[in-house]
């Protein structure tokens, strides 16, 4: 009876009391464990009042390598597994790990092809860890979204297979708040101007993002402690060998196509310590901004059109000023590119290619597991009819060629009773089909006069004509 009150007061707690604070999953792990910057991260079997999983699925720990956390442990499975998650409303920030290690008992390396939904949006589809870690030259890494939570809404992330003796996996899972003053979308969003256009792009709770790039230009980097900026961890930076006294500086970033993509340039409060600095500022190629005064930071969506097996295109952001110190010491603090999510809710693109060719994402490609188990058969059965057409094409070609061949050869009968002739010694036997010695004319063509051996043999010979596709073919026949 008391068990039975403990399991209903901590249901209750799950489904009413929203977690307003932030949430670090260590997938697969008992208890907390401290990660590198300090952070506790709960294990996922223990604290039914942060979330709970439903699905079948298994823990696992990493043994080949000494691993910080999150990544020294994973829940992985065959079959779906959901986290659920009862927080409070507003716009999450959500950052999956990683770690494709082929020492998870029972689970191979690169047997990874799993989709990840959060919600209404598909964050990830038919994705591979394995190759995405092997095209990144990386033992781990972690994939960053962003979304709104309503009202008296759970947030499910869930992790399922879509390919036969597939798995799924996670090693880590952060939840963390957006703060209001820079949430990145919003009802009654007033819209946010195309680069290149007139139109507005309006992002509101029905879009959700990926941070695709995050930038600093002014420091080398910052701590988790600074601010909601250092929630995304570690800033890329400048490279300190390049000198500061530069002009003109560009930035690419390599995106996928067929998406929108969100560009937040974020300016310093003061454009320069002494006095108003003059530069300009340029998204492919396009100037989108010409003075240092303005907002904290600015907004600005790229279209990148096209089907996503077309790969990928680079966004380009340029700054130009007057003044020689502006790399380093300018307007511009940093930059942040988030893919918005397209018409179907999804975020996913296609698994990157690997550095080589010798990677063993090329048998997985050959098998078709990356087409997952629907679009496997329709893909066999789509390459057999093509290798089908090649063959019947290059069996009537080959006839076609033999065809003129085989039909001015006479039959065995035919060399048997008959002889046969040259084409020269017919044409001298007629003059070159001569009209003088024709001596009549049949259904099929001339009957010609010929003189054979010396004039002694008298012959009628028959020219039939017949055009095809092969061209004109001539057949001559002995009349005694």
């Amino acid at each position: 009876m008391h068990k039975f009150l403990v399991s209903a007061a901590l249901f209750f707690t799950f489904t009413v009391v929203p977690v307003t604070s932030d949430i670090y999953v260590n997938c697969g792990s008992t208890g907390t464990s401290t990660a590198l910057d300090g952070r506790e991260w709960v294990g996922d079997d223990i604290y039914p009042i942060l979330f709970a999983i439903k699905g079948s699925s298994t823990k696992s720990t990493v043994t080949e390598h000494v691993h910080p956390v999150p990544y020294k442990t994973a829940r992985i499975s065959r079959s779906q597994f959901s986290y659920i998650f009862q927080v409070s409303p507003g716009q999450k920030f959500i950052r999956l790990h990683f770690n494709p290690t082929s020492s998870y008992n029972g689970f191979k390396r690169f047997n990874d092809l799993f989709t990840v939904e959060a919600g209404p949006f598909t964050l990830l589809s038919n994705f591979s860890a394995s190759i995405t870690a092997d095209a990144l030259s990386l033992n781990s890494f972690s994939k960053e979204f962003c979304l709104s939570v309503e009202e008296k809404q759970q947030l499910n992330i869930s992790f399922f297979s879509q390919a036969q003796d597939r798995h799924a996996f996670v090693n880590g899972i952060e939840i963390i708040s957006v703060p209001e003053s820079i949430s990145y979308c919003h009802t009654g969003d007033v819209g946010v101007q195309v680069v290149g256009q007139k139109s507005l792009v309006y992002i509101d709770n029905n879009t959700a993002l990926e941070m695709v790039e995050q930038r600093s230009v002014k420091r080398d980097s910052i701590s988790p402690g600074d601010g909601f900026r250092g929630m995304f961890g570690m800033w890329g930076t400048v490279a300190k060998e390049k000198a500061n006294r530069v002009k003109n500086i560009t930035w690419r970033v390599s995106v996928d196509v067929g998406f929108r993509y969100l560009v937040r340039l974020h300016f310093c409060e003061t454009a320069a310590e002494n006095g108003q600095m003059n530069f300009v500022l340029l998204i492919n190629h396009i100037i989108v901004n010409t003075n240092g005064s303005g907002p904290v930071y600015r907004n600005y969506v790229v279209m990148e059109t096209g089907r996503k097996r077309e790969g990928k295109r680079d966004i380009l952001i340029s700054l130009q000023s007057e003044d020689e110190y502006v790399y380093g010491h300018g307007p511009l603090e940093g930059f942040e590119i988030f893919k918005l999510s397209n018409h179907d809710n999804s975020l996913a693109s296609p698994n990157p290619l690997p550095p080589t060719r010798d990677s063993p994402y090329w048998s997985i490609q050959n098998s078709l597991i990356v087409l997952g188990r629907k679009n496997k058969i329709a893909t066999v059965a789509i390459t057999m009819l093509c290798l089908l057409n090649i063959i019947v094409h290059m069996l009537q070609k080959n006839w076609e060629a033999s065809f003129p061949e085989e039909q001015t050869k006479p039959s065995i009968k035919a060399t048997r009773l008959c002889r046969c002739f040259s084409l020269a010694e017919i044409r001298l036997a007629t003059k070159d089909f001569n009209d003088a010695v024709v001596i009549g004319k049949g259904g099929f063509g001339k009957v010609y006069k010929g003189h054979i051996g010396n004039g002694q043999e008298i012959l009628a010979i028959k020219r039939l004509k017949s055009n095809s596709k092969q061209g004109k073919h001539e057949f001559w026949t002995e009349i005694e």
